[in-house]
């Protein structure tokens, strides 16, 4: 596993053409969906419903666009998430992304999904955008800590590429007031930078990429390997435990191979249910962790600058 190279003024201003916005359209929540729409309505909304919103809602005026995946094929998981956004006040902002099942794989499916939310992002003018799938699951989310959110993302150095509010750290240490320097794991609710949704525009499923081993070949496994990652501590944005989407019923009798342990866990709900109660647990973990973690990073980078090392050396980027 090696670390992305990414030239920050190559990514900027890279050229490419892209299409009108997407039409964005009013969805009630039953039928078949268009492939963007609007949240679904709910009259009991303290912030959309009735006509008027509350005054002392969270603020997320600090994003440009915000997005959530869900297949068209899943109106239980975009129900649950459109429930979600009721709750913390994005369902004035967010847009619903309702692709059709990838007939082959779904983890290419979702690569692409990601990668499409992102060209539409770039097509509006986005600076940056919110993305979120559709199994996001928000935990005590006040006013107060979506103001936290928007403080910390202020102050995030020019190099970020991506900012989590939720994940699965991998390594991480604090670099301010509820702010982590990090290299994780899950893409169910970040924040993309202008450089990573070129990023996405530009590497289609089938364009190598380097992914990190231990989070799979998903998109998330791609920005494991990228620099410039952070995130918002502690956590808001956790997984339900629904199963995976990336494999098939049909797919997982087929694999001839599922008794062994670690199919138990990759291709089954265990690993939702790991995801959905663990995540929260891993990161306290990895933060007691984070000495080690950023003693082996500064080594690392003194090593690579001394020729010890090689370059492409998996790292997390240099320090801001």
């Amino acid at each position: 596993m090696s670390e992305q190279s990414l030239d920050p003024a190559s990514v900027v201003a890279c050229p490419m053409p892209l299409a009108a916005p997407a039409e964005v359209l009013p969805f009630a929540g039953t039928g078949s969906p268009p492939r963007w729409h609007r949240c679904p309505p709910d009259p009991n909304c303290p912030f959309c419903g009735g006509g008027t919103a509350r005054e002392d809602g969270p603020d997320w005026s600090f994003l440009d666009a915000v997005y959530c995946i869900s297949l068209a094929s899943r109106p239980d998981r975009a129900r649950s998430a459109a429930a979600q956004f009721h709750r913390v006040g994005l369902c004035r902002q967010v847009i619903f992304y309702r692709p059709d099942r990838h007939p082959v794989k779904g983890v290419i499916g979702s690569w692409e999904s990601h990668r499409t939310v992102a060209i539409d992002a770039l097509a509006r003018g986005a600076r940056h955008a919110l993305i979120f799938e559709d199994d996001v699951a928000f935990r005590r989310l006040s006013a107060r800590t979506v103001a936290a959110i928007g403080r910390a993302f202020a102050r995030l150095p020019e190099d970020w590429l991506l900012f989590y509010l939720g994940h699965w750290p991998l390594a991480a240490w604090p670099i301010g007031l509820r702010l982590l320097r990090t290299r994780s794991g899950c893409a169910h609710a970040y924040i993309a930078s202008a450089r990573l949704l070129h990023w996405l525009a530009e590497h289609p499923w089938e364009r190598p990429v380097a992914k990190h081993p231990l989070v799979g070949r998903g998109v998330d496994a791609a920005f494991a390997c990228l620099p410039g990652a952070y995130a918002f501590f502690p956590m808001v944005a956790t997984q339900l435990a629904f199963s995976s989407d990336n494999f098939t019923t049909e797919q997982k009798r087929r694999k001839k191979n599922k008794w062994r342990l670690r199919h138990l866990v990759t291709h089954s709900r265990h690993r939702e249910w790991l995801l959905a109660n663990l995540m929260r647990p891993a990161e306290f973990l990895v933060l007691l962790c984070s000495p080690f973690f950023y003693v082996r990073e500064r080594a690392r980078q003194l090593f690579t600058a001394r020729g010890w090392l090689r370059s492409n050396s998996p790292s997390l980027g240099p320090e801001p």
